[in-house]
């Protein structure tokens, strides 16, 4: 793979993280089950998070997403975590304001 971007932007507080393991089961008689995880890299995470980005970087912002055209992988640092994880997009949207634009993110945490 291309050299990989990093996204640099910081998200507002209150960034909401879901994890949901990617479990197999397997149910046998009597309320039974066996459950495994699904792959090596069953338990990525989605973050949910809000940026308030000035009139001056909204360009930079929307182009650095769409050029990633919610396929493509980035590197990305969240907040609370030590190391830099690659993600993706895969959905976005914008609120105008006079001097600035909220940006609502979903990035999906991806092996490659």
């Amino acid at each position: 793979m291309a050299n990989t971007e990093e996204f640099h932007w910081l998200p507002e507080d209150g960034m909401k993280t879901e994890n949901k393991p990617s479990i197999k089961t397997v149910r046998f008689g009597d309320g039974y089950e066996q459950r495994s995880p699904n792959g090596l890299n069953h338990s990525l995470r989605v973050f949910t998070c809000d940026f308030k980005v000035e009139a001056n970087e909204r360009d930079s912002f929307e182009k650095f997403l769409a050029r990633h055209e919610g396929y493509k992988s980035f590197f990305w640092r969240p907040p609370g975590i030590n190391r830099k994880i690659r993600v993706v997009c895969r959905t976005w949207s914008a609120t105008e304001h006079i001097t600035y634009t909220d940006f609502s993110c979903q990035f999906d945490e991806v092996v490659i």
